[in-house]
């Protein structure tokens, strides 16, 4: 028979390059009834190696984004936490910088982060419940926010780095930006404003920042006799 542990007796990883932070949410982990076990010293050059160094000591992860100032790592925790998602294991992402790094640090991995979190709202409670939202996901009992729709993407603008457009799907009016290496290279010679592509995006999202972006193609050039050009 296999014992499943007490809720107190799950370790949680913590992994902030910034002590004070960690420690920070790590009383909010201890509130949220799991055992913190920080990661704060390293220097990672690889992010399966800092991933495997998770996995084989706690069962689940709260990862702050920037991990580099001090050396932590040369990876961003967006990818920790995608890679982390490969391997089935509950992880959730916190940022104090969501404005900042949201369009393009953090949408890069979007698809493979089931929660999100400003740095304010990652108290006890929605810990506990990311980490339950995340180990749902894994399971495969993904959320009306979370679920892919195959929808139109409208270019407005483009340059190397990121690519603005509209979603019609999820609303006509409020642009939004991606990197534009999401796009395949195949297709990014064609890109320019108001070409059209089809995407996987989640358009039940609520908020822009929780939006994801895969599975890039071309769509048809709209027709002038069908009454939706």
């Amino acid at each position: 028979m296999t014992l499943i542990p007490a809720l107190n007796e799950i370790k949680i990883a913590i992994i902030d390059d910034d002590k004070n932070l960690a420690d920070a949410t790590a009383w909010e982990v201890e509130e949220a009834g799991y055992k913190p076990c920080l990661f704060v010293d390293g220097n990672f050059r690889n992010v399966n190696e800092l991933a495997s160094c998770i996995k084989e000591s706690t069962e689940g992860a709260v990862c702050d984004h920037r991990l580099s100032n001090s050396g932590f790592a040369n990876f961003y925790g967006a990818e920790l936490v995608a890679t982390l998602y490969d391997w089935k294991f509950p992880s959730l992402l916190i940022t104090q910088y969501t404005e900042m790094d949201t369009s393009l640090s953090i949408r890069k991995w979007r698809h493979k982060i089931p929660v999100l979190l400003s740095r304010d709202q990652a108290d006890a409670s929605n810990i506990a419940k990311g980490i339950e939202d995340c180990r749902l996901e894994l399971e495969g009992c993904i959320s009306s926010i979370r679920k892919p729709y195959r929808t139109i993407v409208r270019i407005a603008n483009i340059d190397q780095e990121s690519i603005e457009a509209f979603i019609p799907g999820w609303n006509p009016h409020k642009a939004i930006r991606f990197p534009a290496s999401l796009v395949p290279e195949h297709l990014r010679d064609a890109l320019k404003p108001n070409v059209r592509l089809f995407a996987h995006i989640n358009i039940g999202a609520e908020k822009s920042d929780d939006l994801y972006f895969k599975k890039f193609e071309l769509a048809p050039e709209p027709d002038e006799d069908d009454g939706l050009a």
